[in-house]
Order: structure tokens, then sequence, then C-alpha cells
């Protein structure tokens, strides 16, 4: 039992959280593990985070956070629950997290990360070990009087209004593409390029839409391309008028290639795309959702056929459809993928990668798919966990295509959602 500053006690041995009496007192389950004076205030915070069944417990009772005292005073540096080295710092002032606790805590796993990160308090505030981050300079604790604002995230969609698709998506499990239905993919983006201001826009890459704000593509999409002019959103066919669609056009505000991308060997080819106007989401434009829960992160997905689809060329070197295409493919092994691409010494076939297509060949991504997503269905709802790398030729036999494995990004997804 632990006392709080009111001098109501709590069982810190209870396994439950009771919503209902959450609202009649304070909810300190699980919360102070050893004798100590709790921070009355810090009550509401943790009402609403215990009412979630997130509760940052053992690191809110003063004084107490993982062994360690990290007060109001200097920042202490930490290990989070993935390894990653960071700080302990103000939740308020870690996006990452701020954002997984505001958009993303009803998703399987999320709320034991949160608690496994909570180092410690500033005033009623929760501190949490913030990875990616450079050290604040010690010395004495800020003004918050004057305390400048954080860019907060623009949150992920919640997994309830994320990867909706409006229409059927027919199960062909066949070696070769077909012509999407309108609203299959709306979180499909075609990405506009465009050399001088009276040239035409060239639709030469894909992405996948992931919030109200930013798409996912491929590291080489971006990478050089000063040319990347705009993301078009709502697209069926890029040269018709009447297939039903009034796709959007808006300019990229910012772009992020991953620190790690090398155009060579094409590792770590992931970017992230920040538009410049926020989407008004509808049937035909919808976000994908991001591979977060525990059971889906942790899949090699070998033997499942998840979609893709573009805009890409028909067959190597051949012309672009202008209508988009989807098709299913299997994913195959590590080994396998290793062994077909053994002779190219550029190829660097790792963790941080899937590879995906029929030995026989015959179809796979092509050309202009590049960036697109591949896309994972489970109880109706689409999970990106690829995005179009690589491969020798198109749909040669013998050669899956490279994909970047979404899972292996995922922190540095949401690290980028500013």
């Amino acid at each position: 039992m632990a006392r709080s500053e009111s001098g109501v006690t709590c069982d810190v041995t209870a396994t439950e959280v009771n919503c209902r009496n959450c609202v009649k007192r304070p909810p300190l389950y699980r919360v102070c593990q050893r004798q100590g004076t709790f921070v009355a205030s810090t009550g509401v915070l943790v009402r609403k985070m215990a009412c979630d069944r997130i509760e940052f417990h053992a690191n809110l009772c003063e004084g107490h956070a993982n062994g360690e005292n990290v007060g109001d005073g200097d920042t202490a540096r930490c290990t989070n629950p993935s390894g990653q080295d960071g700080i302990c710092i103000n939740i308020k002032e870690c996006p990452i997290l701020l954002n997984m606790l505001r958009q993303q805590r009803q998703i399987p796993g999320v709320a034991d990360f949160l608690r496994a990160s909570a180092c410690g308090y500033e005033g009623t505030d929760p501190k949490v070990c913030c990875p990616g981050l450079e050290t604040r300079p010690t010395g004495a604790p800020p003004d918050n009087s004057s305390r400048v604002s954080v860019r907060e995230p623009v949150g992920l969609p919640d997994i309830s209004e994320c990867g909706t698709s409006f229409v059927e998506v027919e199960d062909r499990r066949i070696v070769g593409g077909y012509p999407a239905k309108l609203g299959a993919w709306p979180w499909l983006v075609a990405l506009g390029y465009k050399s001088s201001p009276s040239s035409d826009i060239k639709f030469l890459c894909g992405s996948a839409l992931i919030t109200r704000r930013h798409v996912v593509t491929a590291g080489h999409c971006v990478h050089g391309r000063k040319d990347l002019y705009i993301a078009r959103l709502g697209e069926l066919d890029l040269k018709r008028d009447d297939d039903g669609t009034t796709p959007i056009d808006i300019l990229i505000q910012d772009r992020k290639v991953h620190e790690g991308y090398n155009p060579t060997t094409f590792t770590n080819d992931i970017a992230i795309l920040k538009l410049q106007d926020d989407i008004t989401f509808t049937t035909l434009i919808q976000p994908i959702c991001l591979p977060l829960p525990p059971d889906i992160r942790s899949r090699d997905f070998v033997k499942h056929y998840p979609f893709i689809a573009g805009w890409g060329s028909i067959h190597f070197n051949g012309p672009s459809s202008s209508q988009l295409l989807q098709l299913q493919i299997p994913v195959v092994t590590q080994a396998q993928c290793k062994e077909a691409f053994k002779t190219f010494s550029t190829a660097q076939i790792d963790d941080r990668v899937l590879c995906a297509g029929f030995a026989r060949g015959g179809k796979d991504a092509c050309q202009g798919d590049s960036g697109g997503p591949l896309m994972w269905a489970k109880n109706q709802r689409f999970y990106l966990i690829g995005i179009v790398s690589f491969g020798f030729r198109c749909a040669e036999p013998g050669y899956p295509g490279v994909y970047t494995r979404v899972t292996a990004f995922l922190d540095w997804i949401t690290s980028q959602l500013m």
C-alpha cells in the first residue's frame, strides 16, 4: 500500500484497472510500487492514462525513476525498451512518444512500451526515455514560463481509421496484373516530377499516405531529385477525366530521405514527404495503417500474398500504364532472395528488406512502381509492409522484387512526423 498526498491509499498489487473506480478515487493501482509521496495533481493525468490502460507505473512516485533519481535537475541519459540510447525528458518534448500516447495507445503493445519508457517526472508531467535526441545542456531546470513551444507531431490515424478499402478487393493469386477498381487503394499517391516551369508533369514513382500530411516512399524516388514537385491523391487513371475520380494535386513542403540511404546498394531505401496542406479524408482518399501491432510487426510474411499497385511500366523498358494496376505476389524467404541476387555485388539482402514475386516470373513491380506500397491485409484492414525498392529487370524468372521492410523502420517513420 502507498499513501497519496491527500491521504488516500492505493493497492499496488491490483492487477486490473476498473475505470469506474478511476473516477471515484485517485487511480494509483500499480503506480506507487514503494512507499513515497505521490504528487496529487498528477492524479488527473494518471486517471486518464489508467482508464486508457496506460499507466506510467513506478515512475510518478516522487524521487523514483527506474532506480535513479532523475527529478527536475540535470537531464539523464537512458536506454529505451528497444535498446536505443536517449535522454530522459518531459514527454511533451518527445514527439515520438507523445504521438504514441495521443494517437496509438489503443494498439496492443503500445501501452507496455510507454510504461517501460517512463523514467521520472518534471513537475506533474511524466518523463520518458526519448531516443534520437541530443542531451540537453546541464544546469538549472528550464523556466516553464518562458519555454518555447515544441512542434507537435502530425498524429497517425487511429487503428480504426486507416487501411480501409471501400470496395471489395478480389483475392486473385495469379501471375499478371489487372485493373484496380475505383476506391480500392485510397492511400496510393502518385509522385509527379517537373523539370522546368514550362514542362509537363511526369508521374514516375508511387507512395502511400499515412497521415493527413505525410506519405512514405522509396529513398531513391527522392534522393537527388530536385524535380520532385507534387503528390496526386485519389487518382485511378492518369490520362482520363471520366474515370469517376476527383484527384487532388498537393505541393510537397518538405522531404526526408533516411540518413543511411545508399544509392549504390539501395540500403535504407525509404523517405518521408510532408505535404503542404492537410488532407481531408474521403472514400477515395484514406491513409494506410502502419504495421505497429506486435503480432504484425514480428511477422516475416513468408508465403503470404500481399498486394502491390501502381502506374508503372507494363514490362521492362516498356510504356507505363495510365490506369492503376494491382496484383498479388508471394513473399519468399530471405534465403531464396539471397540466392537469387548472390551474383549482384551491390544487392544487399538483409533484415531491412523483404522479397516477393513468382519464381516463374511474369509479373512484378516495374519502373514507375518504385516507392509504391506492398500491402498486406488482416481482418479486412490493410497494412503497409513494404516499399517497392529494386529488382532485376521486371518479373524476370528466378528474381523476386526487393522491398524495403517497413517494420524495420517504424521508429524512424514516427520520428519524422512533424
